[in-house]
């Protein structure tokens, strides 16, 4: 029976302090759960010796961002044989970078934003003017600008031409994102009607959440509104027609899916109309107090430590159980 568990959290990326929050709550519903659990943090710890020393036999990743969603922590307990939660080497990795994701799912027929690529090298052999008008033509203003594998909505630019020019705009969010990456997404910037999001849990057989809507009182769903209490609201199921939201949850399935992912993933949508924008999937999610997955297991009955129960019974192989609770989704 499993009885030793390292959670590994914190790490190095943009995303370390949420990442220690996620990780903190993780560790502490696995004491509650009755395992023996090891706190790993790859910016102060050695991961190998770490395991080999408290013989851990299952790993919990809690770690956001690059260094721990974009598949290279599950490359190395790969090689060092340890199970581990969540998706495998390759999903991990196509799914960190939003061009690859965008690019795989809008082939598979899956409704993304318009988007053009800027790698900084034809950046700096170009001019500013030449990148504006080929926006333009391309795929129109507003705009985002984004630094593709960042997450907690950080590295994400907003080109809207309030009180200055796109070129000025362009200037200046160019000169931030390149400095996370070097190859940026240019993506229209969708107005929605609502914004929903859907937590994914299952292996082979993939079980979609209730439908959750995000309401914010900035109107952008930041950095700020996402992990500042009082500044947006969880509302579940999502305000919208039933059948949006059904067609919502097949989409995140069928993306789930075509990108192989495994354990548990949260697919962000913007609905626009009768449009479902799918804008991203995280296959490492937040797990804090004010996540929304969690959130979202919560209102049909998986409470906080059963949600993590699940998740390591699945990253042992057992399937989630999906006939208890599809009785019991709200919608």
């Amino acid at each position: 029976m499993l009885k030793k568990i390292g959670v590994i959290l914190g790490g190095n990326s943009t995303e370390r302090e949420i990442s220690l929050k996620s990780g903190e709550a993780i560790y502490n519903s696995l004491i509650r759960n009755g395992y023996q659990v090891h706190k790993i943090d790859p910016k102060t710890d050695d991961i190998y010796q770490t395991i080999y020393n408290n013989n851990i036999e299952l790993i919990f990743i809690a770690l956001h961002g690059q260094g721990g969603e974009d598949g290279t922590i599950q490359g190395m307990l790969e090689i060092m044989g340890i199970p581990y939660t969540g998706s495998d080497v390759l999903a991990s990795a196509l799914t960190m970078n939003k061009i690859y994701t965008q690019s795989i799912l809008r082939d598979n027929n899956i409704l993304v934003p318009e988007f053009i690529t800027l790698r900084e090298r034809d950046y700096n052999e170009g001019n500013i003017e030449q990148i504006t008008m080929e926006i333009s033509d391309k795929i129109g203003f507003p705009v985002l600008v984004k630094a593709p594998s960042q997450g907690s909505t950080l590295g994400i630019y907003f080109i809207n031409k309030e009180d200055k020019s796109y070129e000025e705009q362009l200037k200046e969010a160019f000169k931030e994102a390149f400095k996370l990456e070097n190859h940026l997404l240019i993506e229209k910037m969708i107005t929605p009607s609502d914004e929903i999001t859907i937590g994914l849990l299952g292996n082979d057989t993939v079980f979609p959440l209730p439908t959750l809507e995000i309401t914010t009182v900035t109107g952008y769903y930041d950095y700020t509104s996402k992990y500042t209490k009082g500044l947006c609201e969880h509302i579940i199921p999502a305000r919208i027609d039933s059948k949006l939201r059904n067609k919502a949850k097949e989409i995140a399935v069928d993306s789930y899916k075509i990108l192989n992912c495994k354990g548990f993933a949260r697919a962000d949508f913007m609905v626009k109309g009768e449009d479902i924008y799918l804008i991203d999937i995280n296959t490492i999610p937040g797990f804090t107090e004010m996540s929304l997955l969690p959130d979202a297991a919560k209102a049909i009955g998986i409470d906080f430590d059963q949600l993590t129960e699940y998740i390591v019974d699945m990253a042992q192989g057992v399937e989630f159980p999906f006939a208890k609770y599809q009785d019991q989704i709200i919608e």
